[in-house]
């Protein structure tokens, strides 16, 4: 049953006009087509429920991080206002944090994850004090809660590779698609406090990213 794949074909098209539309700042195409997205990302996590090994558990998770990230996308759509930032920026947090949360019921620790919680607190000390000068006192704990928040999902993704719930399909999907996520808002926070870019992809990471976290729970391993 390839059914949550569907959805898939109109979410890239919906992440490429958003794109677009981001770099020309076109907010009132952004404030359509974002939103979108997103809800039939959220379908895409639905239809893992009809997969024949289907963990709903699981698969609540996902939805539940994907429902608050679709909250976070009203609040998101002009990112240069601050009044704007803050809430949305709550809204990820939590979202974010209930990814790790989902995956760590199911798969546990490892002891693997030491070492891989130790080269990303590295990561997380890089970006703080790269962006740590740029930063307005209002904004620095703010920015250092988020970035280690999202490092703690990298890692939980990249720790379905280490036990014996998820399938390698999964794994990859889960470490591919928090990254994107990071790396995405890495990339915001540089545009937004230190230099601003000519063109950003974040726009384009960021559903990519919740894309192939909501195909995670369509291939959990049989038996």
């Amino acid at each position: 049953m390839y059914l949550q794949l569907l959805p898939v074909p109109l979410i890239l098209v919906g992440t490429w006009i958003t794109w677009r539309a981001r770099n020309r700042e076109d907010y009132r195409t952004v404030a359509i087509y974002q939103p979108v997205t997103t809800v039939l990302t959220v379908a895409v996590a639905a239809l893992g429920l009809l997969a024949p090994t289907a963990n709903p558990g699981f698969t609540a998770w996902i939805l539940a991080g994907l429902g608050l990230s679709l909250a976070g996308d009203v609040f998101n759509i002009n990112m240069t206002r601050d009044e704007i930032l803050y809430p949305a920026l709550i809204v990820f947090l939590v979202a974010y944090f209930v990814y790790p949360i989902g995956i760590t019921i199911y798969d546990g620790f490892h002891p693997e994850d030491i070492a891989v919680g130790a080269v990303l607190l590295l990561v997380w000390a890089a970006v703080v004090a790269h962006l740590w000068k740029d930063l307005d006192a209002s904004w620095r704990i703010p920015v250092m809660v988020y970035a280690l928040v999202m490092l703690i999902m990298v890692s939980r993704g990249i720790a379905t590779f280490f036990g014996d719930v998820f399938s390698t399909t999964q794994a990859v999907l889960l470490s591919a698609g928090t990254s994107m996520l990071f790396v995405a808002d890495l990339e915001y926070s540089v545009h937004r406090f230190k230099r601003p870019f000519r063109t950003i992809y974040g726009p384009l990471l960021y559903p990519t990213g919740q894309l192939l976290i909501a195909l995670s729970p369509s291939y959990f391993p049989v038996g």
